[in-house]
Formats: structure tokens, C-alpha cells, sequence
């Protein structure tokens, strides 16, 4: 059974295998005993190895030792827990804000919980897998949209006026285009017809606005966002995940988002270091400048060699269409030292297989430039 998957996967270039760090500092990653830039991480402000974080962790680990030892409902919730959540409110301007162990079980426990029979769930088609799964947990009905199309997200909600709660649910910047989603005219849609905003914000938290709360303060939405969700393991540096908003809202999760209720909760020490993420974040609109900047400088180039990414993030899909090319492009860099990966269906819809081509504070402008030279010489392998 499972032997015969395995060599479909195979034949259809469609077989993923992990490959093991020996060592890495967010930069550079060992593997087999030789160094590779590291393009495809969602490290992006570069704070994994930040000295300030490792060192809270260490102090949590020496006074609330490894484990939390139950769920946070039971004997789970430490100081540490209820430190971060606080950091997170008041950054991000929340009433409040509740802490899950990572971004799909916050997806997968909160979706369920805020929608059931007869309530309607209209969510872009690019959604992230987690969203799509806590859809589908619920027993809400739940319809996708094409790709940041409001005219049909319109249509559907016209066509559902009649359900008892209708979730507006979509992802903020877009973890495999690099794009954004069109939150003013989400919020105007929901507030012309009484729907609510689930946004995960998963990859613009403590990047994008003046202050890096995100999508929705750089969309100048904040108000008419109902559940925010974010993760603390990819600008922040650390783990786990969240959800903000109102106090009723975090008490009615507390109570009801099974994920929350049934897990163990996250480590008191990556919580400390979590907390220690957060209040770098807040005061990291330099360090977010220069990244920014960075990522401008490098869209540019990338049109000089000819090469338009679909989106101006520091998200550029690389798209092959075909799973096959994909392969073959990852193994070009590979071949350079550049660890990329290839992004292949199910990931992505069939035809848009890529490369996932990331940018972090961690590289330098000669790392980009050898990527850069790479993609120059390579430029066959991608679509137009």
C-alpha cells in the first residue's frame, strides 16, 4: 500500500524528504558536512539567534524547568504564559490575547469553535492548509473564493445572507504568492453585510505597518478585524502562536477551542523567549526599515536580470509550473550552495509548482548577489 504511493510520488517528481541540519545559524545551514545559504526560511528579521531571546530562554529553563507538565487549564498556565499574552496585547493594541502552541493548532481549535450548523465560512482559495483544515473541522458550510476576488466573495455573501454567522476567513500575506489580501475591501464587504474577520496573519506579524502589528495596521483595518491570528515562530524567532481581540472573544476560546483546552501547554521557557520576541519586535522599526529596504533593493535587481516576482514582499514565489523543473531548480542551487526548496502540489495548485524563494535580516548583499547570479543564469527554468 504504502510502498506503491511512495513510487507514484516519485515518478511525479512529488516525493518530499527531509534533509538534517547539523548546525545553523540562521544564515548558514550544515548539511552532509557542507555549508548552504539559507533562502526559504521564515526566520525573517533574523531573531532565532538573537542573544536577548536565547538568554531568556535559558532563564526559564533554570527556574520553570523543560515542561509545563499539564494543559493551561489543569496546572499549565505559569507566569511566563500569561507574560506573553500580555506583551501581545498590549503591542498589538488587543483587549486581550490567548496563547496556542503554533499556528495550525491555533487554526485548527479556534475555527471550529466560532463556527458550526448553520453558519457559512467564505475563505480565499489560497488560504494556508491550517485555515482549510479548521474549515473543515467545523460543521459550518464553507466556500472558498477565487484568489483575492471580491466580487465573488460579494456574490457569496449575498447568496448566504440568510446563515446565522457568516467568517469572512483569510490569510494576511499569502505564505506561498508573497501577496496581500485586500483587507479594506474585506472589512467594508463584512461591515455591509454584518459578516465577521478571522485574518491569520501569520507571516506579517511584526513586519509590515509603521509599528509591524501587520496587514491590517498597514491596511489601516486594526477596527474591523474580529479574530487576529499571528505566530511567534517566524518574525518573533521563537514558537508558538495566538489570537487577539476582544476579552469575551479570548474567554470563549478558553473555553471552547479544544487545542487550547486538551494540549499541553507550550514550554514556560519558550514562552519566556517569546515574550523577550515580542518586546524586540516592538521596538524594532530600524531593523525593520533595513529590511524592508532590502527587500525593495532586491526586487529591483531582480528586474534587471529580467525576472518580475509576482508580489513585492520578501515572499517571491519562483514559479516552474511544472513539479519536474521545480526539482531541477532546487538541484541548480543546491549544486551553488544555495539551500532552496521545491514547492509542489499539494502545497501549491497543480501547474504552480516554484521555488520559494525567502528574504531574511540574516543574509548579506553578497548572498543575495550569488542568488541573484544563479537565477541570471537559470532563468529558463522559470515561467514568464
Amino acid at each position: 500500500m504504502f510502498g506503491d504511493e511512495i513510487r507514484e510520488l516519485r515518478e511525479q517528481n512529488l516525493l518530499r524528504q527531509v534533509k538534517v541540519f547539523e548546525s545553523s545559524d540562521g544564515r548558514v545551514g550544515r548539511i552532509g558536512g557542507k555549508d548552504y545559504l539559507i533562502f526559504c526560511s521564515n526566520d525573517y528579521l533574523g531573531l532565532s539567534h538573537s542573544r536577548e531571546i536565547k538568554d531568556a530562554i535559558h532563564k526559564g529553563l533554570e527556574e520553570y524547568g523543560a515542561g509545563s507538565g499539564a494543559s493551561r487549564l489543569v496546572s499549565g498556565t505559569l507566569t511566563p504564559h500569561r507574560m506573553l499574552e500580555e506583551r501581545l496585547r498590549d503591542y498589538l493594541g488587543f483587549e486581550s490575547a490567548l496563547l496556542f502552541n503554533s499556528g495550525y493548532a491555533a487554526n485548527t481549535g479556534i475555527i471550529p469553535s466560532i463556527a458550526g450548523k448553520g453558519d457559512v465560512i467564505l475563505g480565499d482559495r489560497l488560504n494556508h492548509a491550517s485555515i482549510v483544515d479548521g474549515c473543515l473541522l467545523s460543521r459550518a458550510e464553507f466556500k472558498r473564493y477565487p484568489h483575492l476576488d471580491m466580487s465573488v466573495l460579494e456574490k457569496l455573501l449575498l447568496e448566504y445572507k440568510n446563515a446565522k454567522t457568516r467568517w469572512i476567513v483569510t490569510d494576511g500575506l499569502f505564505s506561498m504568492d508573497g501577496d496581500i489580501a485586500p483587507l479594506a475591501e474585506i472589512c467594508q464587504l463584512a461591515d455591509k453585510y454584518n459578516a465577521k474577520v478571522y485574518l491569520d496573519d501569520a507571516h506579517a506579524f511584526g513586519i509590515l505597518g509603521k509599528n509591524g502589528r501587520g496587514t491590517a495596521e498597514l491596511l489601516g483595518v486594526e477596527g474591523g478585524i474580529d479574530i487576529h491570528v499571528g505566530t511567534l515562530g517566524k518574525a518573533a524567532g521563537v514558537a508558538g502562536a495566538f489570537a487577539g481581540g476582544s476579552r469575551e472573544m479570548t474567554d470563549f476560546l478558553m473555553n471552547r477551542a479544544r487545542s487550547f483546552i486538551f494540549s499541553t501547554s507550550l514550554p514556560p521557557a519558550l514562552a519566556l523567549g517569546g515574550a523577550k520576541g515580542v518586546e524586540l519586535l516592538s521596538g524594532f522599526s530600524h531593523g525593520r526599515e533595513m529590511f524592508l529596504s532590502g527587500v525593495k533593493s532586491f526586487h529591483n535587481l531582480l528586474g534587471v536580470i529580467g525576472l518580475v516576482a509576482p508580489s513585492n514582499s520578501y515572499i517571491i514565489p519562483l514559479v516552474t509550473e511544472d513539479a519536474g523543473k521545480a526539482v531541477e531548480a532546487e538541484k541548480v542551487f543546491w549544486e551553488r550552495n544555495i539551500y532552496l526548496q521545491a514547492i509542489r502540489p499539494p502545497t501549491v495548485p497543480k501547474g504552480s509548482s516554484r521555488l520559494r524563494l525567502t528574504l531574511s535580516l540574516n543574509q548579506t548583499s553578497e548572498d543575495r548577489e550569488k542568488v541573484l547570479g544563479v537565477l541570471k543564469d537559470n532563468q529558463h527554468l522559470f515561467a514568464r
